[in-house]
């Protein structure tokens, strides 16, 4: 009866490395059968129904934000507020912030608060910077 070896260690790689060098590797190989090339198409086409759904979706939502600034901007316009001081980036008029008085008390106070919270800093901040003047 003849000898049988196990495979060591070398052999191994030896056959990796046979296998790296070759042309087709048969790691690559994958016969499909025709139900499994069936499922993916319908798994595909599928997908691609969602994917479609989602962006007529965002599209339709889209649209709906582009109304409402649009008949924001008509609204700003009608109270004197004009395209150059929109900012998009924002999406306020924030060219007129500070520029039309405040009328509500409430924001009156907070504002004073604000200013007022460290008179200190800015006092010190605002002499340095005169006597250096």
């Amino acid at each position: 009866m003849p000898a049988v070896y196990g495979i060591d260690l070398i052999a191994k790689r030896d056959k990796k490395i046979k296998m790296d060098r070759s042309i087709v590797k048969c790691w690559n190989v994958h016969y499909q059968t025709l139900e499994e090339v069936e499922e993916e198409t319908r798994r595909k086409k599928k997908k691609e129904a969602e994917e479609a759904r989602k962006n007529a979706e965002q599209l339709a939502e889209e649209d709906e934000e582009d109304e409402e600034k649009s008949s924001s901007k008509q609204g700003a316009a009608k109270k004197g507020k004009t395209d150059a001081a929109y900012n998009r980036k924002t999406g306020a008029y924030s060219g007129h912030y500070g520029t039309i008085p405040v009328d509500d008390e409430e924001k009156k106070q907070q504002i004073h608060a604000i200013l007022n919270e460290k008179p200190e800093p800015f006092e010190s901040a605002m002499s340095a910077i005169q006597a250096q003047g």
